[in-house]
């Protein structure tokens, strides 16, 4: 098989394993993991020229283009996420008040408390796009040192592989570089002050609800604003495998499918 059929059989099994028709799925998933070896094991046609493409180059082509795709979507992601409004503005990332303070909010407000409510929301999610941006670059660093074998087994993995994938690789240094900026943003903002007084009052003027004493406040915004970031990455990656206007350059076009 000539380097121009191959090129092309490869091309046509990428568009059929990203259908998002799951007919037939689990065979294309098999070819796809061993489609380049299988196919380079046909006898060479007798005089033919030696093939001197490497055995992977269709398989770096792949990795190339999810790569590419990935770090556009996670630069989109992240550019949401510090914008403002990123956090507030969105119902799916917005930060809430912890635990039982928010199933009593409006209850907080009746008995004088709605400026501490709207102080700590308002500071909470802003504090997370403050931090958002230190994401990004710890974020394409893992996008960069993806292996071939990380690509193929996100591509032949669930609709949202590469945000897991991510997410244990650069989860723990983005919380990492979060939780300074969230603390001082908070500080700034009036979070602290806010929670601290609704936790010394609502035990009294609100019975039945617990004061939360033992919570850290840094850790919970730190780890909604990780959560918020990473069920961004996720939209962007479900974009990318399912809407072909998604797909921006060449060679996403041509890993993906046009």
């Amino acid at each position: 098989m000539n380097i121009r059929t191959r090129a092309g059989l490869f091309t046509a099994l990428l568009a059929l394993a990203f259908s998002t028709s799951a007919l037939g799925q689990g065979s294309w998933t098999e070819r796809l993991k061993g489609a380049v070896p299988d196919l380079s094991t046909e006898p060479a046609e007798p005089g033919a020229e030696p093939d001197t493409v490497p055995l992977d180059a269709e398989h770096e082509t792949l990795a190339a283009g999810l790569k590419e795709a990935l770090i556009k979507g996670a630069e989109r992601a992240i550019e949401t996420a510090g914008t403002s409004g990123g956090f507030s503005d969105n119902a799916k990332i917005r930060i809430p008040m912890p635990g039982p303070l928010d199933t009593a909010s409006s209850l907080l407000r009746g008995v004088g408390l709605g400026r501490q409510v709207d102080e700590f929301g308002e500071g909470t999610n802003r504090a997370a796009e403050q931090a958002a941006p230190q994401a990004e670059e710890i974020i394409l660093q893992s996008i960069r040192d993806m292996t071939i074998e990380d690509a193929r087994g996100i591509l032949v993995g669930p609709a949202d592989g590469a945000t897991r994938f991510l997410r244990r690789r650069a989860g723990e240094p983005i919380g990492e570089a979060f939780r300074p900026i969230v603390s001082e943003s908070m500080q700034e903002t009036g979070v602290t002050r806010a929670y601290t007084e609704l936790t010394d009052q609502v035990g009294t003027r609100v019975p039945g609800i617990s004061a939360l004493d033992e919570l850290d406040l840094t850790e919970y915004v730190t780890s909604e604003a990780l959560d918020g970031v990473f069920t961004l990455l996720a939209e962007e990656e479900r974009r990318i495998r399912e809407n072909p206007a998604a797909r921006t350059t060449d060679l996403l076009k041509e890993v993906f499918g046009n």
